[in-house]
C-alpha cells in the first residue's frame, strides 16, 4: 500500500508540475497579461532592466515598468522626439522616475552597453532601415546572457521586398524566417518561439539569447561544423549526368561544396544556385561569394523556382539548407516534374529531435530525418539510400523520384 501511495504522489506531482507549465504559457487576455507573462517566461522581474526599443507612445514601457519595479529600469528608447516627448511627460506624471527616455537613431539605438536584462520591440523591427546595424548594437547592449524579444507581424518567410531605406516611414513586413537570420548573423541564439503567451493571433513572438560566454566580435554563435566536399560529391558521382542540370541549394558550411561541385563537373553542365525567400532580405542580396564562375542564381518565389526548361535535372542537392524551407511540398514537387526517374534528390542537414515542428526546427537549424522522409515521400520521392553522416552531428539521405506511371507501363 505504500509504495502504491509513493507512486500516485509522484503521479499527481508529475501532473501539477505539467499543469503549471502549460498555465503559464497560457495565451494572455490582454497586453498587459502579455507582458507579464513573457517576463515570467524569461525570469525578468523586481530589478531587472528592460529597453522598450521603439517604444511609441510607451503603451509596453508602463507595463514593463511595474515588472520591474522601482528597483529596476526601463529604457524608453525611441527615435521619434514628440513620442518620446510624451512618455517622458506620462512618466513624470505618474512618478515613474526608473522609466528613462533615451532618443536613438535609426543606426544605432543609443542604449548602454552591456547594460539591459531584456531589448524588447514590439511591431519595430519591420520599420528597421538598417537591421544588422540596429542588432549589432543591441547585442553589445545586452548584458551575457540577456534576452532580445521581437514581436512583428509576418510569420513565414518575406513576401514584402519594399527597399530597406524606405521601410522606416512605411509596413512592409519582414518575416520572421529573415529576423531569425539576421538575429543569427548577429550574434544571438535563437530560443524559442513564444507566440502561446501573446494576447493576439497574429504576430509571432521570437526570444533569441546573448550568449554567456561571448566573444569581442559578435558573429554566428551556433554555425555548422565545416564539412569535407569532396567526400560528399564522391557520394554523388553516380547523379552527375553530364547531359543534365544540378540545383544547389546551400547555406552556411553548405556554400562549400558549391566550388568542388562545380569543379567536378563538366562545363557544359548546368549549375544552378538557389537563393531561398526564407534566407533573403531583399531581392538583390545573394550567399557569400556568390555568384561563382559556371553558375546561374535562381530565386525562389513564393515556394516555387522557376528554372529554364532546355534540360532535366539529374541532381538537386540540400546542403544546411533543407530546413530553412517554411512550406517544402509545393517547391519539391515542382523539382519532380523536371527530375527523371534516374535523378537522385540528396540532403545533408543537421540532425534535430523527433516530433518538433517544421517552424522551430527552421529556426534551430535542424530538421528530423524522419520528418524530411515524411515530406519527401509526400512530394513524391522515396528513400534510395541513408549514407554515411559527413560528421557526428549530421545526416546524409539520397533520394529518388516515385516511378512515373509511363515508367511503370513501360
Amino acid at each position: 500500500m505504500q509504495i502504491a501511495r509513493l507512486i500516485l504522489l509522484g503521479l499527481l506531482l508529475l501532473w501539477t508540475d505539467l499543469w503549471l507549465e502549460a498555465a503559464s504559457r497560457s495565451k494572455a487576455d490582454n497586453r498587459n497579461d502579455a507582458i507579464v507573462l513573457l517576463c515570467r517566461e524569461l525570469g525578468i522581474g523586481p530589478g531587472a532592466v528592460v529597453a522598450d526599443v521603439g517604444c511609441g507612445d510607451g503603451i509596453d514601457t508602463f507595463f514593463f515598468a511595474d515588472v520591474v519595479g522601482p528597483r529596476g529600469a526601463v529604457l524608453a528608447q525611441e527615435i521619434d522626439c514628440s513620442n518620446l516627448k510624451r512618455v517622458a511627460e506620462t512618466a513624470e506624471r505618474r512618478g515613474l522616475h526608473h522609466v528613462v527616455p533615451v532618443l536613438g537613431q535609426s543606426k544605432d539605438p543609443h542604449l548602454p552597453d552591456h547594460y539591459a536584462n531584456l531589448v524588447y520591440m514590439n511591431r519595430v523591427f519591420h520599420h528597421l532601415s538598417h537591421p544588422q546595424s540596429m542588432l549589432k548594437h543591441l547585442w553589445t547592449d545586452l548584458k551575457p546572457g540577456g534576452w532580445l524579444v521581437i514581436v512583428d507581424q509576418q510569420k513565414g518567410p518575406l513576401t514584402d521586398w519594399a527597399p530597406m531605406e524606405i521601410r522606416e516611414n512605411q509596413h512592409h513586413w519582414t518575416g520572421e524566417t529573415t529576423v531569425v537570420r539576421l538575429a543569427r548573423e548577429a550574434g544571438f541564439l535563437f530560443h524559442d518561439v513564444l507566440d502561446d503567451v501573446w494576447h493576439e493571433k497574429q504576430p509571432f513572438v521570437l526570444a533569441f539569447r546573448k550568449p554567456e560566454k561571448s566573444m569581442q566580435d559578435a558573429g554566428d554563435p551556433d554555425l555548422p561544423p565545416p564539412l569535407r566536399p569532396e567526400k560528399i560529391l564522391r557520394a554523388l558521382q553516380p547523379a552527375l549526368d553530364p547531359a543534365s542540370a544540378v540545383v544547389f541549394f546551400g547555406l552556411d558550411a553548405g556554400r562549400a561544396v558549391l566550388p568542388a561541385l562545380r569543379e567536378r563537373l563538366p562545363q557544359s553542365v548546368p549549375l544552378y544556385d538557389i537563393v531561398m525567400d526564407e534566407w533573403a532580405l531583399s531581392r538583390q542580396e545573394l550567399p557569400a561569394e556568390a555568384p561563382r564562375p559556371g553558375t546561374q542564381i535562381f530565386r525562389t518565389e513564393k515556394n516555387t523556382l522557376a528554372l529554364p526548361e532546355a534540360r532535366s535535372i539529374s541532381l538537386t542537392l540540400f546542403v544546411d539548407a533543407y530546413h530553412r524551407l517554411w512550406e517544402p511540398l509545393p517547391l519539391l514537387k515542382s523539382l519532380k516534374t523536371r527530375m527523371p526517374d534516374s535523378s537522385l534528390l540528396a540532403i545533408i542537414d543537421r540532425q534535430g529531435p523527433p516530433h518538433e515542428t517544421r517552424r522551430l526546427a527552421g529556426h534551430r537549424r535542424r530538421i528530423s530525418p524522419q520528418l524530411v522522409t515524411d515530406e519527401l515521400r509526400q512530394a513524391g520521392f522515396h528513400l534510395r539510400r541513408t549514407l554515411p553522416a559527413p560528421d557526428k552531428d549530421r545526416f546524409f539521405l539520397l533520394f529518388a523520384p516515385e516511378e512515373s506511371l509511363e515508367s511503370k507501363e513501360k
